[in-house]
């Protein structure tokens, strides 16, 4: 074990896992901070990473020249436990500097936990900034879109799917095909054919 690792504090603040060389905190692929203690997450598969560039790929194309970026891999803190949880979306569309639409693919062994999910989303509804949180399902042409609509209506979830969906993202004003997404990607009845042009 490499002595930076060691000096870890055993429970750390979102400024000292924010500012902590990756490699010390261990050998997986990418961690987030959660009660205070770093987590490994496992890499993702070869669809998963499909899926997150080809829907990077298709953001950045709409974005190019204006205020939003789209990230991948980048932290996001939640307001409700600020002080002990960093989490990291595979997606994070940032618009003046604030996270606004947050993607996170969901792989099949994903899609039973829950439990997991529903913490995960809760500290994700309560990043400042973020209207639109996307899960994006990896082994179908589905999307759930979790909307913040205001403060009597809160959020609001919305289910598409099908090969002909388009992903309507309202925060930006823009639609992504589902053809864009699963481009290339082994889905529940084949591969989604895009339209020639």
């Amino acid at each position: 074990m490499p002595d930076t690792a060691r000096r870890l504090p055993a429970s750390m603040t979102v400024a000292e896992f924010l500012a902590a060389d990756q490699s010390a905190l261990g050998s997986a692929w990418r961690y987030e901070l959660l009660d205070g203690q770093a987590v490994a997450r496992a890499a993702p598969s070869p669809e998963h990473g499909a899926i997150v560039v080809n829907l990077g790929a298709a953001l950045k194309a709409w974005l190019r020249g204006g205020p939003c970026r789209v990230e991948a891999g980048s932290a996001v803190v939640p307001r409700n436990r600020g002080a002990d949880r960093v989490r990291i979306p595979d997606l994070t569309v940032r618009c003046a500097g604030r996270p606004t639409i947050l993607f996170e693919v969901i792989s099949p062994s994903d899609g039973h936990s829950q439990i997991r999910k529903a913490v995960r989303y809760g500290d994700l509804k309560s990043v400042d900034g973020v209207r639109e949180i996307v899960e994006v399902v990896q082994d179908e042409p589905l999307c759930r879109i979790h909307r913040w609509r205001d403060e009597i209506a809160g959020w609001q979830m919305l289910e598409l799917s099908g090969a002909e969906a388009v992903l309507e993202l309202t925060a930006i004003g823009i639609g992504v095909p589902f053809a864009e997404i699963y481009d290339g990607v082994p889905v529940e009845g084949g591969l989604i054919e895009r339209a020639a042009g």
